[in-house]
């Protein structure tokens, strides 16, 4: 059921939503969304749950991608004005890093920062990352400027470095001759990678990408990922 809050808060969202509609829904309950029979009351639900659906398509579909250490972007097209509510939902999963949405044109930046949510809107994704760039190569250069007063202590956390280094790679060289006196047999290896790509189906059953609509998949900008599985032969040994 449907809460009241949430029932406004979705149906303003929603493209087609009008001053009318909005007054109406603050008079029901949750109750009467639920059991009415009334064409506009319908009418009003069946927006809300159209809004509610796509944010939670976009949630669970979008993919985010690194810009630097501090940034995560995603492309999405939502039909109705959802953008900040998927934001900030990223925005407060990650603390502390920027999340910039958006398509061609239109993006939404949020972040959350010690207990406070921060929003910013774009022109567009493509421009709104270019501006994010830049800003982080003037504050490369700048650090850049700091550490060049501390030439000494540079050089003796890298020769200490260097060190750990060559320490790291004699471990790593005798890893290697364990698991290589050790290890499987080259049939056995084989073996385990076969077992790793079978995906056994029920008879007729369709494969998940089946199941999403390609009406889905243009809003989240998803890409499906073709074939069986993923597993690659490096990843076992």
């Amino acid at each position: 059921m449907m809460r009241t809050g949430e029932l406004l808060r979705h149906l303003a969202a929603h493209r087609n939503s009008t001053d009318r509609l909005m007054a109406r829904a603050r008079t029901l309950s949750p109750e009467e969304v639920e059991a009415s029979t009334d064409p506009e009351v319908l009418r009003i639900r069946r927006m809300a749950l159209a809004v509610r659906g796509e944010v939670c398509r976009m949630r669970g579909f979008i993919r985010l991608r690194p810009l630097g250490e501090r940034v995560l972007w995603g492309r999405i097209s939502p039909h109705h004005d959802v953008g900040f509510e998927i934001s900030d939902f990223f925005a407060r999963r990650f603390p502390g890093k920027l999340i910039v949405l958006g398509d061609g044109r239109r993006s939404w930046t949020s972040l959350y920062s010690e207990g406070a949510l921060h929003r910013q809107i774009g022109d567009g994704l493509s421009s709104t990352l270019a501006d994010i760039s830049r800003i982080m190569d003037l504050l490369a250069e700048g650090s850049e400027e700091e550490k060049g007063d501390g030439v000494t202590g540079a050089d003796e956390k890298a020769e200490k470095g260097r060190d750990g280094g060559e320490e790291k790679e004699r471990e790593k060289g005798q890893a290697s001759e364990a698991r290589e006196g050790g290890g499987m047999e080259r049939s056995d290896l084989w073996s385990v990678y076969y077992r790793s790509q079978d995906e056994p189906r029920k008879a007729g059953g369709r494969r998940y990408s089946g199941r999403i609509s390609r009406r889905a998949e243009r809003s989240a900008s998803l890409e499906a990922e073709r074939g069986s599985a993923t597993t690659k032969l490096e990843d076992l040994i």
